[in-house]
């Protein structure tokens, strides 16, 4: 475990060094601020003068929301985020998992067991832009969750005010200690034995929902990545790093509706639907859809290690999707064409995909089904 963090005195140095280094870099936000100062989100959040820790009882805090109307919620992993704004509805929650089912809306898949810290953010400084948000945190300290109230009526923020003070009092402890942070490492190819790649290729073809796919790679022992080096023939391709803009140009451009999914050690964001603005700023490709559909995302999409054109069957008939990892083999979103249960793919997605496969295929990147070789991200640079 960490340090303890006390609950009730605020690490004004703390915050005081996130300021300072915000001067020099305008655009730096918490999670790469807490990244440059060496400390979790979590305590970076902890010390700012807005927040006030509510303790641990996520759930019952998640189950009120469907009560506020219009909430923006903001999930983010190491290299996108995915922001969305509209009500919470059909919120069903488990001991381990949980969903809020709204196609277009608020679509969520939540791992509670990962939900393990509240801080209520409540920034009134400027009267004309008042802010306020509950952040989730896992038991590293990493973020999970930001969800903002937006419909700024007083009842709701009177409302809003109760929901904190309710929280606050479940807190009994003065300090907090965090799990320790484990250390990521460079993503390294697994290869599988003989007998072992045939499983896996025999597994993928028999798939009827792509829901099976996490049990066949999980009783193999091996990654998404390295298990997309040893598919079955014609249902993987890597892609270079440009794919990713083509992908959602050519979807821009066709009016496709696609489903992007964004996420991280406890939720996965989903939205879906068509794009209609997109535009590059520095590293970061962005949609910028507020104005359409409330919807953004921001995806440092240079910074990928690998992108992945990838099928699977299912009852009925074949899924595409295009998929992004980071340098340690996380995934970091995936792009569908808008699907329901039932039906087939979209035709127009199928040939987005077979498009940009065609004219971004990484071509120099050894696909051998049989490679036993390791692999590490210094040679795929």
């Amino acid at each position: 475990m960490s340090h303890p963090l006390s609950l009730s005195k605020k690490n004004t140095e703390l915050w005081q060094q996130y300021q300072a280094l915000k001067v020099k870099i305008p655009m730096l936000f918490p999670t790469e601020g807490a990244t440059a100062l060496g400390v979790s989100e979590f305590e970076l959040m902890l010390a700012s003068p807005y927040s006030q820790y509510i303790g641990d009882q996520c759930k019952a805090v998640l189950k009120q929301f469907e009560t506020f109307g219009d909430m923006e919620s903001i999930v983010r992993n190491e290299l996108a985020v995915h922001e969305k704004t509209a009500p919470y509805h059909n919120l069903k929650l488990g001991e381990k998992m949980g969903l809020a089912l709204n196609v277009g809306g608020l679509d969520l898949r939540f791992f509670m067991w990962q939900w393990q810290h509240m801080l209520a953010v409540t920034d009134t400084s400027r009267a004309d832009k008042p802010s306020y948000s509950i952040q989730f945190y896992n038991v590293q300290g990493a973020a999970i969750d930001k969800v903002y109230l937006r419909e700024l009526s007083d009842e709701n923020i009177s409302r809003w005010q109760a929901m904190i003070k309710e929280q606050q009092q479940t807190v009994s402890n003065e300090t907090l200690a965090l799990g320790a942070q484990e250390p990521l490492n460079d993503w390294r190819y697994k290869a599988l034995s003989e007998e072992e790649r045939a499983q896996l290729q025999q597994g993928w073809q028999a798939m009827t929902d792509v829901h099976q796919f996490h049990s066949l790679l999980k009783n193999l022992g091996i990654d998404r990545a390295s298990s997309y080096r040893q598919a079955p023939e014609q249902m993987t391709q890597q892609l270079e790093i440009s794919a990713v803009e083509a992908v959602f140009e050519q979807a821009r451009d066709a009016k496709c509706p696609i489903m992007i999914f964004v996420g991280n050690s406890g939720l996965v964001q989903i939205q879906t639907g068509t794009v209609q603005t997109l535009k590059r700023m520095g590293d970061w490709f962005n949609i910028l859809d507020k104005d359409y559909n409330d919807f953004t995302l921001h995806l440092k999409d240079k910074a990928l290690a690998q992108v992945w054109s990838v099928k699977r069957p299912t009852k009925d008939g074949i899924v595409t999707c295009i998929e992004g990892f980071d340098g340690h083999g996380v995934s970091i979103f995936s792009v569908f064409g808008q699907r329901i249960e039932g039906t087939p793919e979209l035709e127009e997605w199928q040939q987005i995909v077979a498009k940009v496969t065609e004219s971004h295929s990484y071509a120099d990147m050894m696909h051998e089904k049989t490679a036993t070789q390791v692999l590490t991200t210094d040679d795929m640079a």
